[in-house]
């Protein structure tokens, strides 16, 4: 059942270890509520770090069987074809990851900040963000450069977001941030707040009623 093995929105609460395709070890999140958040952490790491995860989760997601073979006794689905793409999307962001931190932001002035935001699912790393502030524009919105998460997991990006507003709400932006998506995600952005605005989109918590504000903080307030 590939509702079941594969889009399904967080591990099951009472897994350990590395990221697999098996039923087993997979949960729709429709089949069974728990609080998700309450196994997710976000770390703030450096850039070497940063680098050895982005590769541990792409080497998770091979040895993991997480592309779905084809051969000429078996042809695959369409439900299968749109997985694999998603595969190849989300692989291919995290090998640009990987060749953004090798070169370690080289040429990039000396106000331009970079900070690296990773979630795990316990202590299994399940996404990434990279975000920059640039601290001589003061009024201009942090930077995410990039946005990924495992291909096995769904509808929980939004947390590193939160995590990126508020950063630049620590930062003085007052939790504004903007990017430029790939035409494929601009749904997803506009779901999370976004909004188009001089050829980036962004996002403005203090002005968006998907946004509250809570404990000096922001969080998102609409479920998917």
């Amino acid at each position: 059942m590939i509702l079941k093995s594969k889009f399904f929105s967080i591990l099951d609460s009472d897994i350990a270890g590395p990221l697999t395709r098996s039923e087993s070890n997979l949960i729709n999140m429709a089949s069974r509520v728990f609080n998700v958040k309450s196994f997710i952490t976000i770390r703030e790491v450096g850039l070497q770090d940063a680098l050895c995860i982005a590769n541990r989760i792409r080497t998770n997601m091979i040895n993991g069987d997480w592309f779905i073979g084809s051969n000429q006794s078996r042809q695959l689905s369409r439900e299968q074809e749109r997985w694999n793409s998603r595969y190849k999307a989300t692989y291919g962001m995290l090998t640009q990851i990987s060749s953004i931190l090798e070169n370690k932001f080289e040429g990039i002035s000396a106000s331009i900040e970079h900070y690296f935001f990773v979630m795990f699912f316990r202590e299994t790393p399940i996404g990434m963000l990279i975000f920059s502030n640039n601290k001589a524009k003061a009024t201009e919105p942090s930077n995410i450069i990039e946005f990924v998460t495992h291909v096995g997991i769904r509808n929980c990006g939004i947390f590193l977001m939160e995590y990126a507003v508020n950063k630049s709400k620590a930062l003085g932006k007052n939790g504004s941030v903007k990017l430029i998506p790939a035409p494929a995600a601009r749904d997803v952005y506009f779901k999370y707040g976004f909004g188009f605005q001089e050829g980036y989109m962004v996002l403005e918590p203090a002005k968006s009623d998907k946004w509250g504000s809570w404990s000096g903080g922001y969080y998102f307030k609409v479920s998917f």
